[in-house]
């Protein structure tokens, strides 16, 4: 039996997880420090260097570079200084049916940094991390079409457009910059680090894909006559991504993870910051691609026997981008005091997805650094904004998946008389979205003996609820064409009770 087929690759997401790890560590206060008196801030930076998939597990390694901003107090004097430390971590996740030969997308996202005074000379910091774990089986699905030595095949098409996976490929990008600070500041220590990838951008052409990007750093750092400024700068990153056939109408996923970070000052003499950081940027493409698929079929002559499978496949997949920008005055109650930082941080609580739009909720929360009486010593003060946004998604409905990155290309902050602040923050989303349908795959086609002996020339049938053209000619090993012809139908619709003539089949068979 010789069968047609139709060939098309099914990027199925075969597990998800959501996983929390809790990573901490006790750190000695070095020597050349004082002792520790109060506990100002924590924060950090995550660093994935290391996915594997393994039969029933997944493993992440990496580390979250954290920096902890604290007091002392020695002798009535006041000082201000940070301790850098490193929690490095190895999460397995178990995931049932897992294989190796899976690939594996994982958004790791640091939820929160905390420490806690253990002694004046030591301190237990915690940090917590959301991993969103998904698992893809690539596989090339083929399609019967067709048997090219049955000519009276009767055949129940459905002609569609799905979403192929063309390719998925990685490249890495590395920056290695200096940072200069103010001429006449000796830095003697980094209190602070604030990292974030903006400005995401993708050209494709001749195979490759462009990949560019901002890394956008703000590093609060101490003097070494007891001041606090910081420094800032806009990196960019672009990486080149070899794939194969690729074309501008392709839809292309893109992920940018931080794999390695250092950053330290320079000697005093150069005023400036180290930075180097390596970004690991992975690219999956996806083609639109009409296909024939047959959900039934059968011969009036021959006996034909065949099995069935579900696969889930993607149709109409899209990215989209939208800025929600905040432009507001608060009031901050900090007077005339300056500020060193401010984190933000956007936080989706909620998401409804409508036809041609998504709704967003949620909040902002800006946590500001800043000085206390006009003197080195420091507070926080934080500020939570509401987030209530319908981003524009036109051709998106309602039934369509949708995940949500963002980013936050701009925060710029001006205090203004009578302590009000002028706040400016665009947060971009980007959304990407499929409608997940189900195919029905007909394989394993087989004739066996035909042992019915249909004696009849003609049947009178009369019509059911869920009667269709289809059904009845199979069952009765007819054909549509011969039952619309044999009743004078010039549609296939049916009603229930009707009276159908139907013919016994003669036809011609190679």
């Amino acid at each position: 039996m010789e069968l047609e087929k139709n060939k098309i690759s099914i990027n199925q997401i075969v597990a998800q997880k959501l996983d929390t790890e809790v990573c901490e560590g006790d750190c000695i206060v070095p020597d050349i420090k004082p002792d520790i008196y109060n506990i100002i801030s924590s924060s950090g930076t995550v660093s994935v260097y290391k996915k594997e998939v393994m039969d029933g597990k997944v493993r992440i390694d990496g580390a979250i570079n954290t920096y902890t901003i604290y007091s002392s107090e020695e002798e009535g004097k006041k000082e201000i200084r940070s301790i850098n430390y490193v929690i490095d971590f190895s999460q397995i996740v178990n995931i049932e049916n897992a294989k190796s030969d899976e690939m594996l997308e994982v958004n790791t996202k640091l939820r929160s940094v905390e420490a806690r005074i253990v002694n004046e000379r030591k301190i237990n910091v915690k940090g917590i991390l959301d991993f969103d774990i998904k698992l893809f089986a690539n596989n090339q699905e083929e399609f019967i079409t067709g048997i090219n030595d049955i000519l009276d095949l009767q055949k129940l098409e459905r002609k569609m457009t799905v979403n192929s996976l063309l390719g998925t490929a990685k490249t890495k990008a590395q920056v290695k910059e200096r940072i200069n600070i103010d001429e006449v500041d000796n830095l003697t220590e980094i209190l602070k680090v604030n990292v974030d990838i903006t400005n995401k951008d993708t050209k494709i052409s001749y195979n490759k894909i462009l990949a560019k990007a901002d890394t956008k750093l703000k590093i609060l750092y101490l003097t070494e006559d007891g001041r606090i400024n910081t420094a800032s700068a806009t990196l960019p990153i672009m990486g080149f991504i070899d794939m194969e056939n690729i074309s501008e109408e392709n839809v292309c996923d893109m992920q940018y993870e931080i794999r390695n970070m250092v950053i330290k000052p320079n000697s005093m003499q150069e005023h400036s910051i180290y930075v180097e950081i390596e970004v690991e940027i992975t690219a999956s493409s996806f083609e639109t691609k009409e296909i024939n698929t047959i959900e039934d079929l059968y011969s009036p002559s021959k006996n034909l026997c065949f099995t069935q499978k579900q696969i889930k496949a993607m149709q109409n997949k899209k990215n989209y981008k939208d800025t929600f920008s905040i432009r507001e005055k608060q009031l901050l109650n900090i007077g005339d005091e300056k500020i060193y930082d401010a984190d933000v941080k956007v936080n989706i609580d909620n998401m409804r997805i409508g036809n041609d739009e998504i709704e967003l909720s949620g909040n902002v929360v800006i946590t500001f650094i800043h000085s206390m009486n006009n003197i080195t010593e420091l507070g926080m003060t934080e500020l939570d904004l509401p987030i209530d946004y319908k981003m524009a998604c036109t051709g998106i409905k309602s039934d369509s998946q949708v995940k949500i990155d963002l980013s936050v290309p701009l925060q710029d902050f001006t205090i203004l008389p009578g302590g009000e602040i002028d706040i400016k923050i665009d947060v971009e989303f980007t959304a990407n979205a499929w409608v997940e349908i189900m195919l029905n795959e007909i394989c394993d086609v087989k004739e066996e003996e035909n042992t019915e002996n249909n004696e009849y020339n003609m049947v009178i049938y009369f019509t059911k609820t869920d009667d269709n053209l289809w059904k009845i000619a199979k069952e009765f090993k007819s054909t549509m064409e011969s039952i619309k012809e044999s009743n004078n139908l010039d549609k296939d619709t049916l009603t229930p009770g009707m009276q159908l003539f139907i013919t016994k089949y003669v036809g011609v068979n190679g």
